[in-house]
């Protein structure tokens, strides 16, 4: 009798102490909202009764990279947990104990939920995946996880990816791949429904001519306007002219195939890294022009001269240039980081 009456008389403290304001216990239980509940005076008792601690995790938000791991540690509760990722196609998250286990697969964000299965408290952890706009930079791709950083050894530090971008379908991004095709200043491609590229398309211009066009900067390298810099996150950015012009300078220079594709390929004069540019064509209206023989990529430098132009990277069989163009048109992009 003497024992049920304590345990009664524990049950009623641990409803007061909650109703006083019971969080320090709580720390981590966002979801909870102040109101008593059976698990609650259950978890108060075994408090007092056990020296139960609360259930929390570390870290409670995750910066990764596409094909990396990271781990969320556990502490307190019950000791029986799930997990579950609001999206698994970009993070995936594996429990081990009281270690979750994150894996990256693709650009993009994600909840994983963390829950205490006995008291159901829980955490959401946010993850966000990005390239690897940090990580270690190589003089060939290592392996099928693309895009990588190649260090070309260039004089201002700057890294350029290995392949082009593809916001379409990033899982078949490689250095022979095409990627998208963008209109200067957009951050997506018009594939659906008609591929058309056009000044009445171009969402930086009013009235659907190029004399309307929206002044955007100079250089819209890691703005809202660079596709790279908004799809990839991180460092990434578009080229500028200034770059470009000096991948020239410090590479060699061929048009080659790889695997079957058509490109241009420059090669580092001081550490013999290289980078392969397909030559991809480009798309005005609703054609597609010099597919496999001709290469345009955008430049992140707007023209000084003429506001609808741009600046791109051309190249075909008679060498390349840099040259300014209808900013409407689509081209792909190759993105690049600087220190």
């Amino acid at each position: 009798m003497k024992k049920l009456l304590s345990i009664f008389v524990l049950m009623l403290m641990a409803t007061t102490i909650h109703a006083q304001n019971l969080q320090i216990y709580l720390s981590g239980d966002a979801n909870r909202d102040g109101k008593v509940t059976v698990a609650d005076v259950m978890m108060e008792v075994n408090l007092i009764l056990n020296g139960y601690t609360p259930f929390s995790v570390s870290p409670t938000a995750v910066s990764m990279f596409v094909y990396g791991t990271a781990t969320i540690d556990i502490a307190g509760g019950y000791s029986e947990y799930e997990v579950i990722s609001s999206d698994p196609g970009v993070v995936t998250a594996t429990l081990n104990g009281s270690v979750v286990t994150l894996t990256g697969l693709t650009i993009g964000e994600a909840k994983v939920t963390i829950k205490d299965l006995l008291t159901m408290r829980f955490v959401e952890v946010l993850v966000m995946v990005e390239c690897y706009s940090s990580s270690p930079s190589y003089r060939a791709c290592p392996d099928d996880h693309h895009p990588h950083l190649i260090d070309l050894g260039l004089p201002s530090g700057t890294k350029w990816a290995c392949c082009n971008m593809d916001t379409d379908f990033p899982e078949y991004q490689s250095p022979t791949n095409y990627g998208g095709y963008y209109a200067w200043g957009e951050t997506e491609t018009k594939r659906t429904p008609s591929w058309n590229y056009d000044w009445r398309t171009y969402i930086h211009c009013d009235d659907g001519w190029q004399g309307g066009c929206h002044d955007l900067g100079s250089d819209i390298a890691g703005t809202e306007y660079d596709v790279a810099h908004v799809k990839w996150g991180g460092s990434w950015v578009m080229p500028s002219k200034e770059q470009l012009d000096e991948l020239i300078n410090n590479c060699t220079y061929e048009r080659t195939t790889v695997d079957g594709v058509n490109g241009v390929k420059f090669t580092s004069k001081t550490n013999d890294a290289s980078i392969f540019l397909p030559t991809a064509g480009n798309l005005r209206n609703t054609n597609r022009f010099n597919l496999g023989s001709n290469a345009y990529y955008w430049l992140s430098t707007q023209s000084s001269s003429k506001l609808y132009n741009a600046y791109y990277f051309f190249s075909d069989s008679n060498g390349m240039d840099t040259k300014e163009d209808y900013r409407c048109y689509g081209r792909s992009v190759r993105p690049v980081v600087k220190k």
